[in-house]
């Protein structure tokens, strides 16, 4: 392979025999022409050429003719790979002149089927499959590679994944692996000029390139079967090497494709892949180049959010990474990255990922604290998920309620809200308040929970307020502990005391809703206090609650026995202590029996519940209903009248998914 590729060169001068002798030498061209049809092999050829200076010119002229036609110039390409020094880039030089004297074509490449590519012949598929150009690239051959772009060699065709397989040091395949780490969901395919210099590190050559009018196009990726082109861009974005300024003629030749997006699925600038990877060099490099800090891409995503994202995949029994990508972040503010893109908070963003794990991050702390100080909208939406920093923190305590060591975590990050500036004293109307979802949790536990909420004055949304209401009626401690819940015994001073009943942090959040309380929701309430508590029955017969009205769903004066009932009198009136008590239900089996009254009872208060929250939330956002009254749809079967279809986007849809209880 190598003579045949060799330049014929005629080397019989110095030989002391006389070519006019020779009978060979005699013969006249059209002769010659007829001997070289006879000879099959090139490296015949070149053989007869470099025999005798008679035979030198026809002999050299028919080896390149042939190459080109019938080789894709491969005396070209062989000797381009092979010129590693000054004397091998003379002799590339002068082959590449002879070659194109008679035919030869510097951008000739075979189109390769699948069987071609399956030949054990690796070298060979690699020449047909490559260009001179890049071969001279990958070498780093700068002074072959002006000289094949001067001759106006294409910088478009691309170059087979085989030539770095081949011809790459362990060291470059480690590199090349590097970045499909970065890239996983893509298959590298082949790849232009441009990127054979950056896979080498080669800056001068890059430049080279762009000068020559060099495209940013690095590599062709599969993505789902469908081949893609990706910026150079984005590899230099992610590339961690010590002098990141080395890639600075990348940035400066093609500024104008800063913000363009890689043909992933999520369409990433080069800026959001250093994000994610942590980049710092990168990051800085794309940034000082101009790229877009604010804007959404393809996948309706921002930078900052995307390097958040990635903070979960990091090791975290190995810190050193999960530092970095902090640092990254940091610098990225430093430099002018918005912490609240859009209006949208990204500190929803970071507390999320540190509730995941909160005992094995305590590095996002950090990041939240940091991003306060910008200062982030600390009562903002996070933006991709449809809630908010005080919901989530509650939540995942909520969720997290059965590890303990867990909770101290999450409670001291609350806490440290707060005193940050969060606000629990108006929660989004958009979302359940963290003190409804407290309460529908767990009937008021957390205690702690629910202690901290409304010392700092957590309040709920006036559609919440039936549930709530009954909520505080059921956990006793919430008006038992009030030394202010007799104020009717206070002669003179009921208004006084009253306020200050009304003020209790216990007693604030429903009561400021309290004209929005259903008649129904006042006839729940006093069915737990005749059950439960003489005091609890006082508290509600001095408060200005609605006049208790069953008639307003006639299922429940079916199902619990009311229908004797005089409205116009308190029916708690009518209850002795060995007396049916009004909101139980009589057993199927015996009517008259009290243990089946009494089984039944938490039963149909769940229905009640149901037709509460049902109400709740009718009078505002009748969606909110749909999806509270499904917890207790399951095992009670509501009416079909409470199971409507979710409307789209309400906040009953955002429930299933956003309270997760």
């Amino acid at each position: 392979m190598d003579s045949a590729a060799r330049e014929a060169r005629p080397t019989a001068r110095g030989r002391e025999t006389n070519e006019s002798r020779c009978p060979m030498a005699l013969l006249p061209p059209e002769t010659k022409i007829q001997v070289m049809s006879y000879i099959s092999t090139q490296q015949s050829l070149s053989c007869l050429a470099q025999s005798c200076g008679a035979w030198y010119e026809t002999a050299t002229q028919e080896l390149y003719t042939r190459d080109a036609k019938e080789h894709g110039s491969f005396a070209i390409k062989w000797m381009a790979a092979h010129a590693v020094d000054e004397q091998t880039t003379d002799s590339a030089l002068s082959t590449l002149e002879t070659s194109r004297r008679w035919g030869g074509e510097i951008d000739a490449v075979k189109r390769l089927s699948e069987s071609d590519r399956q030949r054990p012949n690796k070298d060979q598929v690699m020449y047909e499959s490559s260009t001179a150009l890049h071969l001279a690239v990958f070498l780093g051959n700068m002074r072959l590679t002006k000289t094949i772009l001067d001759m106006e060699a294409s910088l478009t065709i691309p170059c087979p994944v085989l030539l770095w397989t081949i011809m790459g040091a362990e060291e470059l395949l480690l590199r090349v692996r590097s970045f499909q780490e970065v890239f996983q969901e893509s298959r590298f395919g082949p790849v232009f000029a441009i990127f054979l210099a950056f896979l080498q590190s080669d800056p001068d050559m890059c430049k080279l390139l762009i000068d020559h009018g060099a495209g940013c196009e690095a590599m062709m990726v599969c993505l789902y079967g469908d081949f893609k082109v990706m910026s150079i861009l984005h590899f230099a974005a992610v590339d961690r090497t010590t002098d990141y300024r080395q890639w600075q003629c990348l940035f400066d030749g093609f500024r104008e494709h800063i913000d363009e997006p890689c043909p992933r699925q999520l369409k990433y600038t080069p800026l959001d892949v250093a994000l994610i990877n942590g980049c710092t060099q990168g990051m800085q490099i794309a940034v000082e180049s101009g790229a877009e800090k604010v804007s959404r891409n393809g996948a309706l995503g921002r930078p900052l959010m995307f390097g958040m994202m990635a903070l979960p995949h990091l090791s975290i029994a190995d810190p050193k990474p999960f530092e970095e990508h902090v640092r990254c972040l940091r610098k990225y503010v430093d430099f002018g990255g918005k912490v609240n893109p859009d209006g949208v908070s990204l500190i929803g963003l970071a507390v999320q990922f540190y509730n995941l794990v909160p005992d094995h991050r305590p590095g996002t702390r950090h990041l939240i604290y940091f991003l306060l100080e910008y200062p982030a909208y600390i009562d903002g939406t996070s933006g991709w998920r449809d809630t908010n920093v005080a919901n989530d923190i509650v939540r995942q305590i909520l969720e997290f309620d059965h590890d303990r060591p867990t909770q101290p975590f999450l409670k001291e990050l609350l806490s440290d809200m707060v005193d940050r500036g969060l606000n629990l004293t108006i929660p989004d109307p958009r979302f359940f308040s963290p003190l409804y979802r407290v309460l529908r949790h767990g009937k008021g536990k957390p205690e702690w929970l629910v202690d901290l909420l409304c010392e700092n004055g957590a309040t709920i949304n006036e559609d919440e307020v039936n549930f709530a209401f009954i909520s505080w009626c059921e956990t006793s401690r919430l008006w038992e502990t009030n030394k202010y819940n007799a104020w009717w015994q206070h002669l003179g001073q009921e208004d006084e005391i009253f306020l200050k009943w009304c003020e209790h942090p216990y007693n604030a959040w429903w009561w400021q809703h309290v004209k929005q309380i259903s008649p129904l929701a006042v006839a729940r309430a006093y069915g737990i206090a005749v059950t439960q508590s003489r005091q609890l029955h006082d508290i509600l017969t001095h408060l200005p609650l609605a006049i208790p009205d069953f008639n307003i769903h006639p299922l429940c004066r079916q199902e619990y026995c009311i229908d004797s009932i005089d409205e116009d009198v308190p029916y708690a009136d009518f209850c002795e202590e060995d007396d049916l008590v009004p909101w139980t239900t009589p057993s199927v089996t015996n009517p008259t029996s009290r243990k089946g009254q009494k089984k039944k009872s938490s039963q149909k208060g769940s229905l009640v519940s149901n037709i509460l929250v049902a109400e709740d939330f009718g009078r505002g956002k009748s969606s909110n209903a749909v999806e509270c009254t499904a917890e207790y749809d399951v095992n009670h079967q509501a009416p079909k009248t409470l199971r409507q279809p979710l409307p789209s986007g309400s906040k009953a849809g955002a429930m299933s998914r956003d309270l997760d209880m």
